[in-house]
C-alpha cells in the first residue's frame, strides 16, 4: 500500500477510535450518532469500512440502513488529507438500542394503539343527530369534470351578494378560476327567512356564476351548525376525492397560495388534523344579550376546549369523514367552531395544528 494511503488509513483508525470513546458516552445518554467521512479512493473506503464495522461491533451500536447500505462510507477528506483533526465529515447514520429509546418507542405505539381503539369504540356507538341536507346546483357545481386538490368551502349569509363578489374578485377566487387551478371555490346558503325577492336574486347569481350550493335550512345566525355540518357533508358526497377541504369566511383575506403550502407541510406531518389559530381558553358568554350567549343547558362548563377559529381552517378528506361521523354522534353546540374542532376533533384523535403562514384577517371596515 502506498504511504499516503497507509498515513491516510491509520489517521482513520485513530479517528475512529476516539469516535468510539465518545460513542460510548452518547449510548450512556440515550443518544443517537451521526458519523462518516469522505473520499474518491475506493481501496481506502474498504479498509476503513472494515475498521469501523468492527469498532462498531464492539460497542454494541447497530445501522439504520439494510444489508449493503449498512456499510459506512468511511475514509479521509481529499482537501483536509494532512490535518487529521479536520479528517472527518460526517454523512452516514449509526444507532444502538437502548432500554430508554425502545421503552419509548412501545409507550408511543401504544398509546397509538390506545386513541384508535378509543375512535372505534366511540364510531360504533348509535348516531344520535340524524341530520338532513337537500342542495340545489349540486350538478351544476360537483367535482364531476375536473377533481380539486383544495376544495375552498365559504359559508355566507343570503343577503351577502357584495362579500361574494368581492370574494370572487380576490386573490382567493382568481386563483380558483385560473383554468389549470387545483382549487375549487364553493358557497355556502341557506334559505332567507321570508324573503321572495331575495332568493329570487340568490338564484340569479347562482345560475351566472355557478359557484353556489343553497342548503334546505332557514339562514339565520344560530343555525350556523347546520351550514358548518351541512359543508362536511356536501364535501363528502359530491367532491369526496379532493385532497383537503379549506373553509375561509366571506369577509376575510388570506393568502391562498401560502395557506395551500401550509396545508400540504401539515399533511407530510399529520394523516388526520385540523389546521387553524387556536384558543385554549375561551369563556363561555352567560349574558343573554349577547349573539354568543350559551346556556348553561347547552354547555355546561364555563371554559370551552381548545378550539380554532373557524374564519380560516383546513383538513384533509379523511378528516372531513371523521369530523362527520362524531357529530353525527354528539350533543350539539351551536357554536359551530367550537363544536367541530373542540369537541368533535378530540373525540376522533384528530390534533389541533398551526403553521406561522396559515393566517387570516379582517378587512378595515
Amino acid at each position: 500500500m502506498a504511504p499516503s494511503k497507509v498515513r491516510r488509513l491509520l489517521t482513520t483508525v485513530m479517528c475512529v477510535s476516539l469516535l468510539v470513546n465518545v460513542v460510548l458516552w452518547f449510548k450512556g445518554q440515550g443518544r443517537t450518532l451521526v458519523v462518516s467521512v469522505m473520499d474518491e479512493d475506493d481501496e481506502t473506503r474498504l479498509q476503513s469500512k472494515e475498521v469501523v464495522l468492527k469498532l462498531a461491533d464492539d460497542v454494541g451500536l447497530f445501522s439504520m440502513r439494510p444489508g449493503k447500505e449498512a456499510l459506512l462510507t468511511c475514509s479521509l477528506d481529499q482537501d483536509t488529507k494532512y490535518i487529521p483533526s479536520k479528517a472527518l465529515s460526517c454523512f452516514s447514520m449509526l444507532a444502538y438500542p437502548v432500554p430508554r429509546t425502545t421503552q419509548l418507542l412501545i409507550a408511543h405505539l401504544e398509546s397509538q394503539i390506545a386513541t384508535k381503539n378509543y375512535v372505534i369504540s366511540f364510531l360504533s356507538q348509535p348516531i344520535r343527530n340524524r341530520f338532513s341536507f337537500t342542495y340545489t346546483n349540486v350538478i351544476q357545481i360537483g367535482c364531476w369534470e375536473r377533481i380539486p386538490e383544495v376544495l375552498l368551502v365559504i359559508p355566507s349569509a343570503p343577503e351577502n351578494f357584495e362579500r361574494r363578489e368581492l370574494v370572487r374578485k380576490s386573490e382567493r377566487g382568481v386563483y380558483a378560476s385560473r383554468p389549470d387551478s387545483n382549487v375549487k371555490l364553493v358557497f355556502f346558503v341557506g334559505r332567507p327567512e321570508n324573503n321572495t325577492m331575495l332568493q329570487q336574486r340568490l338564484t340569479i347569481e347562482s345560475y351566472v356564476h355557478g359557484d353556489i350550493v343553497q342548503v334546505n335550512f332557514v339562514d339565520v345566525y344560530r343555525n350556523i351548525l347546520l351550514k358548518a355540518v351541512s359543508m362536511l357533508h356536501w364535501s363528502l358526497t359530491h367532491c369526496p376525492k379532493a385532497r383537503y377541504v379549506l373553509r375561509t369566511d366571506d369577509d376575510v383575506l388570506v393568502d391562498i397560495q401560502k395557506v395551500v403550502q401550509a396545508i400540504r407541510r401539515k399533511r407530510e406531518l399529520h394523516e388526520n388534523f385540523i389546521l387553524g389559530k387556536t384558543d385554549v381558553k375561551f369563556n363561555v358568554v352567560r349574558n343573554k344579550s349577547s349573539k354568543y350567549y350559551v346556556s348553561p343547558k347547552e354547555f355546561d362548563q364555563e371554559v370551552y376546549p381548545p378550539f380554532a377559529f373557524g374564519g380560516l381552517l383546513a383538513y384533509p378528506m379523511s378528516t372531513v369523514s371523521l369530523l362527520y361521523q362524531a357529530a353525527l354522534r354528539l350533543k350539539t353546540l351551536w357554536l359551530d367552531d367550537v363544536f367541530i374542532t373542540g369537541i368533535c376533533a378530540p373525540r376522533v384523535g384528530v390534533p389541533l395544528v398551526d403553521d406561522p403562514d396559515f393566517e387570516f384577517e379582517h378587512p378595515e371596515e
